[in-house]
């Protein structure tokens, strides 16, 4: 099994993922429960998460404890991997169900710390109008909301409603462009999604938190307050394919709005050829009006602006995948692509 080890580094990954990817690599019998995963979906996090999911109704359980020492910072204990794997196989039936029936789909919060600044550009562009922002993938929309949250940067430069229950705390390498003070006003949010999570089922719920891993706490506590704010601003997510559904979408924007279309790592999951045709599809749009696109794929989020076909990089910077820091390239601020 490969490793859930993305960017650990800077603490993006998990220890404990790591050393129980090692044992299931060797372990016949986990293996076996792991080939139960439903047909294209990332193993290891599925796995993982309908374990932990399992082990969220016996907090009694022996691994139990080995979690929530993770969960404060401590060092996996030495037995971790013999008490996953007696849990594992002695509630093998629960673990299958979940294996069989739930996807990997998660909706990181964390990343409007990065998507922010490029709502903010434009802002900055389009004075007095209202933004549209259109997200593709969106999972439950979580990051439709982003104007409701509270934004916190390294540098001391805060953002967003001081009273939200979300603070979201990003360390901004290098410091942050210019940009205005306060947010645009919002007249239009919608999400594409193949299956929209809905965080009104409480068993939805779960099985999102069950996606996060056992160190990191901040996200499953930043995944509840947001969830909080959903369910009394409960954003459109449209079910279907982004590809059929976005030239609808896109004329349904007022016209009056500056429109965005943005996504987080969601292109990897289509086909080259599907790729180009969504270019495609905003560059046509974007004959009859301005569209900036805000893709944050790979290990880069940038904001175009395209119009007429012609397509201009305004904002370019790498980034943490969870949205803990951000830098800026200063010299990519405005690029004719």
């Amino acid at each position: 099994m490969e490793e859930c080890s993305e960017e650990s580094d800077d603490g993006a990954g998990s220890r404990t993922y790591e050393i129980l990817s090692e044992a299931a690599a060797g372990d016949e019998a986990l293996l076996g429960l792991a080939r139960m995963c439903r047909l294209g979906q990332p193993i290891p996090n599925l796995f993982f998460a309908a374990v932990k999911r399992t082990l969220a109704s016996f907090p009694g359980a022996e691994l139990a404890e080995h979690y929530r020492r993770a969960r404060v910072g401590g060092a996996p204990a030495p037995d971790l991997a013999r008490a996953f794997t007696e849990f594992a196989l002695e509630h093998r039936e629960r673990v299958v169900q979940y294996l069989e029936t739930r996807m990997v789909q998660t909706n990181e919060v964390g990343r409007c710390a990065y998507l922010m600044p490029g709502f903010l550009t434009i802002a900055l562009e389009n004075p007095g109008r209202p933004l549209a922002v259109l997200d593709v993938g969106a999972s439950a929309g979580l990051n439709l909301n982003w104007d409701r949250y509270r934004y916190r940067y390294s540098s001391g430069v805060e953002f967003g409603p001081a009273d939200s229950g979300v603070v979201i705390d990003c360390d901004d390498r290098d410091g942050l462009p210019s940009l205005p003070a306060t947010f645009p006003r919002v007249s239009f949010r919608r999400g594409i999604d193949l299956a929209p999570v809905n965080l009104g089922d409480d068993e939805e719920f779960r099985w999102m938190q069950a996606l996060v891993w056992p160190e990191h706490a901040g996200r499953g506590a930043l995944l509840a307050a947001a969830r909080d704010v959903w369910l009394r601003s409960r954003p459109t997510v449209s079910q279907g394919d982004a590809l059929e559904l976005l030239p609808d979408a896109l004329g349904d924007v007022p016209e009056n709005a500056a429109l965005c279309v943005f996504h987080c790592h969601t292109l990897n999951q289509i086909p080259a050829e599907g790729r180009a045709r969504f270019e495609g599809i905003l560059r046509e749009a974007s004959m009859e009006r301005v569209v900036y696109h805000m893709p944050s794929e790979g290990d880069r989020v940038s904001l175009r602006r395209i119009a007429n076909g012609s397509a201009t990089t305004l904002m370019s910077a790498r980034r943490q995948v969870h949205g803990k820091w951000i830098a800026f390239d200063t010299h990519a601020r405005v690029s004719p692509e």
